[in-house]
């Protein structure tokens, strides 16, 4: 009887456990769909705030923030940067801090559930984050009258030029010369006066001609 009852024991417990590896293996089409959804609808949104500012130097520190949007408790994201940081992140997790500005972050969204669905990537999503202009920040005021000034630009990377340098190109696109206005003028509008210069000296030519002929027919 003993022997009976260990052998039941036996056939439930294994029952039990073949019973909870097949819900867990459980990894179907449309909870693949699903997770899908559910990594497609993942948003980084970016922002920025200006941290130390160098006056002497003319720079300025930049803390850029990425807020993970959507971000599901099915889901894990790993990230890496050129900078060579990285991490992983769960949903409790909605965003990033002290990015770098000029760096450009890859995440990859995976499946984490209970069931073999798991640990499978779904997305991949990069972003940059864009230089801060440091002379569009110290010149804001000129930059937004001059908006067409190559340099006036809120993100670009100057780190290698000169503000003296910037600064020379500015003086010459205000107080542009004769000869820079030329090169600034459309080459359509050479060739269309050249056009009609043309048409012009061959209707003068087809006129002399034809009258000359009515002279000599008369």
């Amino acid at each position: 009887m003993k022997y009976l009852k260990i052998c039941l024991l036996t056939i439930l417990l294994f029952l039990f456990t073949s019973l909870k590896v097949d819900a867990y293996e459980a990894c179907t089409n449309s909870e693949m769909e699903r997770l899908k959804e559910l990594a497609k609808n993942v948003e980084f949104k970016p922002s920025y705030e200006i941290g130390y500012v160098d006056e002497d130097n003319k720079s300025v520190e930049v803390n850029y923030k990425v807020e993970i949007i959507n971000f599901n408790s099915d889901l894990r994201i790993e990230y890496t940067s050129k900078y060579e940081e990285e991490g992983t992140i769960k949903s409790d997790t909605k965003e990033i801090n002290n990015l770098a500005d000029g760096d450009k972050i890859t995440f990859k969204i995976y499946s984490y559930t209970t069931n073999l669905c798991t640990d499978e990537i779904l997305r991949t999503v990069s972003i940059e984050l864009p230089k801060v202009n440091d002379y569009y920040y110290f010149n804001k005021e000129k930059c937004n009258d001059n908006k067409e000034f190559k340099y006036c630009k809120e993100f670009m990377d100057t780190d290698n030029v000169e503000f003296e340098d910037i600064d020379k190109e500015f003086e010459e696109y205000l107080n542009p010369n004769i000869n820079e206005i030329i090169n600034k003028l459309d080459k359509k509008v050479f060739i269309y006066i050249g056009i009609g210069v043309g048409v012009i000296i061959a209707g003068v030519v087809v006129f002399v001609i034809l009258k000359k002929k009515k002279k000599e027919d008369l």
